[in-house]
């Protein structure tokens, strides 16, 4: 993949922007823009009746003796280069948070998953996306293939261990979720840990 030109738009064809006007805790007026997958009504719910949604999951699996997880290295259009991540991707109509993970994690990586728990849904960049995603927490077997991976998506199948996730944290472009749960489930920052 390669990126070949960047436009700026007027109009989305898969995201809405919306505008926020809203009074600071010193009574003057602001304004706040967001960009949304979901539509007007989702976002006055959650605003104006502390509605929660959830757009998808990220999906943290290991092996059987907790050593090893699944990452993937993917090429992100948005950052013109290959990121490490936790595989993840939105709900399909119909489905529940469990069944999108276990479908999102087998298109990625060609892996099976076993849930073992699901956080509930949390914001994934809360100053300009409405969008959240439930964390599913589980072990991985059979064996990794691309073969599910659609035209969309270019990404190696990457199992970690504590030596590669410290490689991956000093010197890869990683998201910045995907990095504090490495530093957590190998305790690699002393401060945390």
């Amino acid at each position: 993949m390669k990126v070949k030109k960047i436009t700026q738009l007027d109009s989305l064809k898969y995201l809405k922007g919306y505008g926020i006007d809203y009074i600071t805790k010193e009574g003057n007026l602001a304004y706040w823009e967001l960009v949304s997958r979901a539509g007007l009504e989702r976002l006055e719910s959650e605003i104006f009746e502390g509605k929660i949604y959830t757009d998808g999951a990220m999906i943290v699996a290991s092996d059987e003796n907790r050593k090893k997880l699944v990452m993937i290295r993917e090429y992100r259009v948005s950052a013109g280069k290959y990121v490490y991540m936790f595989p993840a991707g939105l709900i399909d109509a119909g489905e529940n948070i469990e069944e999108a993970s276990i479908r999102e994690f087998k298109e990625e990586t060609g892996l099976m998953f076993k849930p073992v728990s699901i956080s509930v849904p949390r914001y994934v960049s809360v100053g300009i996306v409405n969008e959240r995603v439930n964390v599913a927490y589980g072990y991985y077997f059979g064996t990794p293939s691309t073969t599910y991976q659609t035209e969309h998506e270019e990404a190696d199948i990457v199992i970690v261990d504590c030596m590669e996730a410290k490689r991956i944290l000093e010197t890869e472009e990683i998201s910045i979720r995907s990095a504090l749960i490495l530093e957590h489930f190998f305790k690699l920052n002393a401060f945390i840990d």
